[in-house]
């Protein structure tokens, strides 16, 4: 067993990673990060199609997990598996519907063999339904949904593909329903099957206007011109002044205290029906200090703004090092520095514990664990099972 603090969140638990790409890595990561041993099952020579990634992107999820590499085309690697399965709390896979039947390793065997297994199938479409069996990314999955319809707009560059939301929030979809799971087997003494798919949760992001659309009314509140994010001396600032007293606030702050008079201006109405004017009107006021100037002296008179900071920016400031936003460590070629626990809980310790597992690191250890002697590992190896 890793060496995770004893009174971390999930310490004790094993989990079984048959996941691969982002939506899966990234609930197991998460599930690390609170403490569980996670064993990552791989493809022996080529691994999680993510190594291949650059930048870090394998790294940034799947740092201090175990490597054991099983040919899943052989029957021998799978009764290691099935072994595996037997004797660990969780499995988490996102094989395509219907391809862990076909193996011999879907819920209803794998609960036979162990009534107490928490069984995640994370999944595009769900394990249910006429969409089933479609092919799904984060984008196509997108765009199924009506998310990408709700952002998006006909007139964008075609290449333009939006903002990765599904594949993370899948993932800690995922990993919420485990530790749910978790607590319900703490009462029932029994698992349970998960079924977790992009498309749900598209529908929970999108929820307020999706509620919104089915009363027949706009999916967004459109373009508005006393919530924008405006141009400053140095980059942008983003500023909400809907209400009355925010907007008088404002003028007052950047010095057009005439603007709430002006007649264009006048009321809610009056700004919206001239919405570019009065961008124009408020810039150039802006143009005179930077956003991090505005910034300062906006949020202490209680206006909700900030100014736009890039990831590598907002990283870099007081505030999140002092909440450990990020944290460094180990990979097969040095250090990086990722994301860690989405949540903290007083009391019960967080964080990557060793380096990202080089392909297969941990097969040897795990078998062994598992009863294998050496001349058995060593034969499986020889014929491509490991």
């Amino acid at each position: 067993m890793f060496d995770a603090a004893s009174t971390a969140l999930l310490h004790g638990v094993r989990v079984v990673d048959l996941t691969h790409a982002l939506a899966g890595p990234l609930c197991t990561h998460q599930l690390h990060c609170h403490g569980a041993e996670v064993i990552k099952v791989e493809p022996p020579g080529r691994g999680d199609d993510f190594r291949a990634r650059p930048f870090g992107r394998f790294d940034c999820i799947n740092g201090g997990k175990k490597s054991v590499t099983l040919n899943l085309k052989s029957a021998e690697a799978r009764a290691v598996l099935a072994r595996m399965m037997a004797e660990a709390d969780v499995v988490v896979e996102n094989f395509r519907p219907g391809v862990a039947a076909a193996f011999g390793l879907d819920w209803e065997a794998m609960k036979a063999a162990n009534p107490r297994l928490i069984y995640c199938s994370i999944s595009g479409f769900g394990q249910s339904g006429p969409m089933r069996d479609m092919p799904a990314i984060e984008w196509s999955a997108q765009s199924v949904s009506g998310i990408a319809d709700a952002y998006l707009s006909d007139n964008d560059d075609a290449m333009d593909l939006g903002i990765g939301m599904l594949d993370p929030g899948t993932g800690f979809m995922a990993f919420s329903a485990i530790v749910a799971a978790l607590y319900r087997r703490t009462q029932t003494g029994e698992g349970g099957r998960i079924d977790v798919a992009m498309i749900d949760t598209a529908f929970l992001l999108g929820a307020n206007a999706i509620a919104a659309a089915l009363l027949g009314g706009p999916v967004s509140l459109g373009r508005r011109p006393t919530m924008a994010r405006y141009r400053t001396k140095e980059g942008r600032i983003f500023i909400a002044s809907l209400h009355p007293r925010w907007f008088d606030r404002l003028c007052r702050l950047i010095d057009a205290p005439d603007l709430p008079e002006d007649p264009r201006f006048a009321d809610h109405e009056a700004r919206e029906a001239n919405a570019e004017a009065l961008v124009a009107a408020l810039e150039e006021k802006l143009a005179a200090k930077t956003a991090l100037d505005w910034e300062a002296l906006l949020v202490a008179e209680g206006i909700p703004a900030g100014a736009c900071r890039s990831f590598t920016e907002f990283a870099a400031t007081e505030h999140a090092q002092q909440r450990g936003l990020t944290e460094t460590f180990g990979t097969e070629t040095g250090e990086i520095e990722a994301v860690g626990a989405a949540f903290r809980l007083d009391g019960s310790p967080t964080g990557v514990r060793g380096p990202t597992p080089a392909l297969g690191a941990s097969t040897d250890e795990v078998l062994a664990e598992l009863g294998y002697d050496a001349d058995a590992i060593a034969r499986m190896r020889g014929a491509g099972a490991i």
